[in-house]
């Protein structure tokens, strides 16, 4: 056909649903906008889209179902009763992190004339089985503790399978061993709990944990001026420390008070999708902890439950906030989210406008904007609550 001529019914014929989806796509937001406004409604969630009616010389017809905001009432928010625990710093606590300071900056001196001993670290190469069977073949989940080289072992009392340090201490660089072990009843591995097994084992290397020494030199390595300041700057990071516990304690105090003061009907989606994301998260911290599947199905019901309850709180804790804000004026800027995207980018290795497309694409923005106002109404929450300072057990104590 010549440019233009086409014959209007082939081109309904082929393009009819194209042309009916694009339809759908411009005119049902515009006139879903169009209801939202004059029934004066303020959506919580996407809608379901139902019943979609679009004919030739006929009106688009579509029903929408959303859930909405509860329409509840405020307590007095201003003035909540706070229960702050005073907490003294102890100097043992600035001694405790110095010393851990101390420990990451440790020297392991190589030991070459004496012989294994409990403190050490030994530095070995080792195989493991179980009635003649490699321990990676009966649980492959254990393959690391079944075989080993230049594997570096704290040498204590129960260190890697109880009973095994003992027998290698005494042992020179070059010795080999062959040591018996039997796995607790309760081991953290089911399929080797309560065996018996056998290691070969070579001791390769052993090294010394040389301690720095406490003085104005060591806080130099460590860009400070004398030991004195650094002791400083420990205390100033305890402080700040146990100042956001402080401050984390006493929102909980407000939340908890918001929670039973306020009664309202939840939206069944926001609680299901909040209750979802709750259980993925749950099942991925204890697979982080080592937790497995078979275990993970079998207290299904619990996680659930456990996920569906706090999903409740989040939700209703996010209106209750939500609304105050409002009435408060409280509102989270341009700057601060900026701020708040480019801080979760360098944490995570990444340009700022790559994270703020990603977040874009995902709904995370609303996601991020909400924590901030959140945090933000907590903020101003606590700032106009009622403190009344508690001593601790601690502090009586002292």
């Amino acid at each position: 056909f010549r440019i233009g001529k086409a014959p209007k019914q082939m081109i309904e014929q082929k393009f009819s649903r194209q042309i009916e989806e694009e339809l759908q796509k411009k005119l049902i937001p515009q006139f879903y906008r169009e209801a939202l406004a004059k029934e004066k409604l303020k959506p919580v969630a996407y809608p379901e889209l139902s019943e979609i009616q679009l004919k030739r010389n006929s009106p688009l017809t579509f029903k929408a179902t959303v859930d909405v905001a509860p329409e509840f009432d405020l307590p007095p928010y201003k003035g909540i009763e706070v229960r702050r625990q005073k907490a003294d710093l102890p100097e043992e606590e600035i001694e405790k992190s110095l010393t851990a300071i101390c420990e990451q900056q440790a020297d392991f001196a190589e030991v070459l004339d004496r012989e294994l001993k409990l403190g050490d670290y030994a530095i070995l190469n080792y195989h493991g089985t179980v009635d003649g069977k490699p321990i990676g073949e009966l649980s492959p989940a254990a393959k690391l503790l079944g075989e080993n080289k230049n594997f570096w072992l704290l040498m204590a009392k129960d260190a890697f399978v109880p009973g095994f340090c003992d027998q290698i201490a005494g042992a020179k660089i070059g010795d080999k061993r062959d040591v018996s072990v039997e796995f607790p009843e309760k081991f953290f591995n089911k399929d080797l709990a309560g065996k018996k097994a056998r290691y070969e084992v070579e001791i390769v290397g052993i090294r010394e944990k040389k301690l720095p020494e406490l003085n104005d030199e060591f806080a130099k390595s460590l860009q400070f001026e004398s030991l004195e300041k650094l002791r400083e700057k420990i205390r100033e990071n305890l402080e700040a420390g146990l100042k956001r516990q402080s401050e984390a304690e006493e929102k909980n105090q407000i939340v908890d008070f918001l929670l039973k003061k306020v009664q309202l009907d939840l939206p069944e989606s926001m609680i299901q999708a909040q209750t979802r994301k709750n259980i993925f998260d749950l099942v991925r911290e204890n697979q982080a902890r080592g937790v497995g599947e078979d275990e993970l199905k079998g207290k299904k019901d619990q996680i659930y439950q456990f996920a569906n309850e706090s999903a409740k709180d989040h939700v209703k804790v996010q209106f209750i906030l939500s609304k105050i804000a409002g009435k408060e004026g409280i509102k989270v800027e341009r700057p601060e989210l900026d701020a708040r995207i480019s801080e979760m980018a360098e944490n995570g290795k990444a340009s700022p406008e790559k994270l703020r497309k990603e977040l874009g694409e995902g709904g995370g923005m609303e996601m991020l904007e909400e924590q901030i106002l959140v945090s933000k109404t907590l903020d101003f929450l606590l700032a106009n609550a009622k403190v009344a300072e508690v001593e601790t057990e601690k502090t009586k104590k002292s």
